[in-house]
């Protein structure tokens, strides 16, 4: 690349490069725990805004983001998920072996590495800020058995959710956020390529 096209290509860089104070931001972590052999999806049915969501909630200062995803799921639903390690496409940077040593670059997507990386984000402006501001949710892979029986008091005292295990057929038509649902059949798919057997409701 000679010196006039790298200039070029630092300025296309710099025009679509944009800066957000961290208060702009607000970062916020769930799950989508599934029932596997029953093919059911855990989600919460918020009262206040009369909606079926997917248990999510706000990172705590110095929280890891998985740690943020199982806490605010056992919150809000009062179940103990466990994460899922699947092979997610990532772009994470792989562990270091023989075939991605210093010699070679990362590939830009990394996969056949099973983890607990998070699935997916959405994006959208926070419609319960004060102030304007873009919030991130970064959803992790989780399963936990609808049979258990869930913990009461966990939730804030503010918030008023109850939690409701749903057949995999029915979230298209119960979630209210495409979004969301999007999240689900990606863990699904994530599922399926890491070598897990699902249920028949599984499509």
């Amino acid at each position: 690349m000679n010196e006039s096209d790298l200039m070029l290509w630092l300025d296309n860089i710099d025009k679509s490069m944009g800066f957000r104070p961290a208060s702009a931001l607000g970062m916020s972590c769930g799950t989508v725990t599934i029932d596997i052999a029953r093919a059911k999806v855990l989600v919460v049915w918020n009262k206040r805004l009369k909606l079926y969501q997917l248990p999510k909630g706000r990172r705590n200062i110095g929280e890891n983001m998985l740690a943020a995803a199982l806490r605010e799921t056992y919150e809000e639903t009062g179940l103990q998920v466990t994460p899922l390690r699947l092979d997610i496409a990532t772009r994470a940077t792989p562990p270091r072996t023989e075939k991605f040593g210093k010699a070679m670059r990362s590939p830009d997507i990394t996969e056949g590495h099973p983890s607990n990386e998070f699935v997916g984000v959405c994006l959208y402006p926070d419609p319960q800020s004060e102030t304007e501001a873009l919030k991130i949710v970064f959803f992790f892979a989780a399963t936990a058995d609808c049979t258990a029986t869930r913990d009461s008091g966990t939730q804030e005292e503010w918030e008023k959710l109850d939690a409701k295990w749903i057949p995999f057929s029915d979230v298209s038509r119960i979630l209210r956020f495409q979004a969301e649902i999007d999240i689900v059949m990606k863990t699904v798919q994530d599922m399926k390529r890491s070598g897990y057997v699902v249920g028949d409701g599984f499509l």
